[in-house]
């Protein structure tokens, strides 16, 4: 039987590998609602929504669903 033969990795495919970034040499800390910063962890440029238990909360500039940061990945240059 040909399916006997069948494995995970044949049926689906391997997840992305991460992408291996380091932190920006002088992070940037937003105080404004809705100011534009890039998260350099996702390599995305988002909102600033707000702080919450030390972390950043940032939205896609488009819209949808938020997602939360380290400070210290947040800068407001692409690099």
């Amino acid at each position: 039987m040909p399916e006997a033969r069948l494995s995970a990795n044949s049926i689906a495919p391997a997840a992305p590998t991460a992408r291996r970034v380091a932190p920006p040499s002088s992070p940037y800390r937003p105080s404004t609602i809705g100011e534009r910063v890039f998260d350099v962890r996702s390599g995305c440029w988002a909102a600033f929504m707000g702080w919450q238990h030390g972390f950043a909360f940032l939205r896609p500039l488009t819209g949808g669903v938020e997602w939360e940061t380290e400070p210290r990945w947040i800068t407001n240059t692409e690099l």
